[in-house]
């Protein structure tokens, strides 16, 4: 009777797993793309999968399936996940000797840490380079030769990177790999741009650009375009910058490559600058600012979407497990008593694995609840600052106004001959004017919890071009080095760099005689040296009193933690160099 008991228990079981066969099979071949976009799904789907295929010890599915669940888990921004399962898949591989999905996957994951851990990154480059080599497995070498020069730029070792894209690029040739021949080529050449080579860029980018514009390969055209403004703007010819830039926006925007779009906008700032052309470079410059804070609020959004998805996975995850017990009850109801007993014990297993997948879901739900009060407040924050600056704007600016508009209408309304007063009403006018300006620079500093240098270069490039309109004799020269652009002030410390170079720029027109006003800022270590130069008349510091302009400017240098120093010769013009201990990035 026992037998009989557990001959019907294991041909049940069996019977079972042969059905699902096709569906784990299929289920192991799912499409990349569909991978990425049905994250919420698959994931679990994927992780089901594996578990049927271990169980019917299909190695192929299992294997197949544990490389796609790593992919999904990288499109999901989980790469400890991906890391574990892209090594599980590889080891099942490594079991069934196929040594052409082993190199794939060495290399994909080597590719993938590039950003994030550069040795284990050309670690596992190197791994899947060897094998696929000694294999000859050219559909892998198509990918690996590329990306692990990829890596070697990053290492800044240009010499191999450029060896591997050369190699890289022999290979595709050969495979008559049109798509990728392009990408190949463009790597090159701006390693050619690394190493001040640009004959040679110019010669790979304009084989990368026949081709795609032979495929009609509008992306591949917008970016070879990119590549041409870099090489330009490395050869500091800035029209030429600008005009592939301008190319390569036009048509970024009408296929919607909004990376592409931010290096474009930022690029041509910077050209135009560099170009003197202040109104233009201060057009890009809030172009570049206008996307860049869209990214930031789309990545906002995705990180909450993410968060959410997270929360609905662990509940899906509970919903099928509770589906899966209900399926064992009904079968259990036509087995005998031996069959019973080991329902019980697979039902009391159940059950703590649900308790315990409940106290994770509660967490994740706190996590989440967590996270969206924290954006909350932060919008409250943001509120309360943005009332204030209406209520300034609205309140103290109507009334400097009103003051502007009643000193206009009296020297209308009234013929004032004496010139004292007419002086008097002007000087008040003007400092009002100023006053107004300044209440802006107030409004536009509470508005930001955080500066970054970028903003504050807007803001100079702005009050430069007020200043070369007014000043048409004086031409005033703004130079950055662009590593600066990311670090991050509060919004008290960047109101404070801002003044001190508005003030040094003001002295040096009212008082130099200067024909000529530089302003160069760069990054020295954990420092940041700003210097304002002109090359005025200059004046003999230890016999000079320091005015307010000066005292002002040591008084906001104090505050910013930062040196302040001042040099000047007579006949040889005058520098104020400013020097900031920390930057925050």
């Amino acid at each position: 009777m026992i037998k009989l008991i557990l001959f019907f228990s294991v041909f049940i079981f069996t019977h079972t797993l042969s059905q699902s066969k096709k569906q784990i099979d299929s289920i192991s071949n799912l499409p990349m793309t569909y991978v990425q976009t049905n994250l919420n799904t698959v994931i679990p789907l994927l992780k089901k999968n594996i578990h049927f295929a271990h169980a019917s010890q299909n190695k192929t599915a299992e294997a197949k399936t544990s490389a796609l669940l790593a992919l999904a888990y990288y499109y999901n921004g989980d790469y400890d996940e991906n890391i574990k399962y892209s090594l599980k898949a590889i080891e099942l591989f490594e079991k069934q000797n196929d040594f052409e999905n082993i190199s794939s996957l060495y290399g994909e994951l080597g590719f993938r840490l590039k950003t994030t851990n550069l040795p284990d990154a050309e670690k596992y480059m190197m791994k899947g380079l060897k094998i696929a080599e000694k294999g000859n497995f050219i559909k892998p070498l198509l990918s690996i030769y590329n990306n692990y020069g990829v890596v070697k730029d990053k290492l800044k070792q240009q010499d191999s990177a450029l060896f591997y894209y050369f190699k890289g690029l022999d290979t595709k040739v050969k495979a008559n790999d049109i798509v990728g021949i392009p990408y190949s080529l463009n790597n090159i050449g701006e390693i050619y741009i690394h190493q001040k080579k640009f004959d040679l860029a110019k010669q790979y980018f304009d084989k990368a650009m026949k081709q795609r514009v032979a495929m009609k390969d509008g992306y591949g055209v917008a970016d070879n375009y990119a590549y041409n403004g870099d090489l330009y703007f490395a050869m500091k010819n800035y029209p030429l910058a600008i005009h592939n830039f301008e190319k390569s926006v036009e048509l970024a925007e009408k296929y919607k490559i909004t990376n592409l779009l931010s290096h474009d906008y930022n690029m041509l700032s910077q050209s135009y600058e560099l170009n003197n052309s202040f109104p233009k470079a201060l057009e890009y410059n809030k172009k570049y600012q206008a996307l860049k804070d869209s990214i930031i609020n789309k990545e906002t959004y995705d990180k909450m979407a993410e968060m959410q998805m997270k929360f609905d996975t662990a509940k899906k995850e509970k919903q099928i497990l509770e589906q899966n017990n209900l399926e064992k009850k009904r079968l259990n109801t036509i087995k005998i008593l031996s069959i019973f007993f080991v329902s019980l014990i697979i039902i009391s297993f159940l059950i703590y694995r649900t308790l315990i997948l409940k106290n994770k879901h509660q967490k994740q739900e706190h996590e989440l609840t967590s996270a969206i009060s924290k954006i909350e407040t932060q919008n409250k924050l943001q509120e309360q600052r943005l009332s204030i600056s209406r209520d300034l704007h609205d309140n103290i600016g109507a009334q400097l106004t009103f003051i502007i508009s009643s000193i206009e209408t009296l020297k209308q309304a009234f013929n004032i001959t004496d010139d004292k007063i007419n002086h008097k009403l002007l000087s008040i006018s003007n400092f009002t004017k100023e006053t107004i300006t300044e209440l802006r620079d107030t409004i536009w500093a509470m508005n930001h919890s955080e500066i970054d240098f970028n903003e504050i270069r807007s803001r100079i490039l702005n009050f430069v071009d007020k200043a070369q309109k007014s000043n048409e004799h004086i031409n005033i020269i703004f130079e950055r080095d662009s590593v600066l652009d990311n670090l991050h002030f509060s919004s008290v410390e960047g109101m404070n760099i801002f003044r001190i170079t508005q003030e040094a720029v003001n002295n040096a027109m009212k008082y130099s005689g200067a024909q000529n006003i530089t302003l160069n800022a760069k990054k020295l270590d954990n420092q940041i040296e700003i210097t304002i130069k002109d090359d005025g008349k200059g004046f003999d510091i230890n016999k000079t009193e320091l005015g307010n302009g000066i005292l002002n400017m040591q008084k906001r240098a104090s505050e910013l933690k930062a040196i302040i120093s001042i040099e000047s010769e007579i006949g040889k013009g005058t520098s104020i160099i400013l020097i900031i201990q920390k930057a925050k990035t």
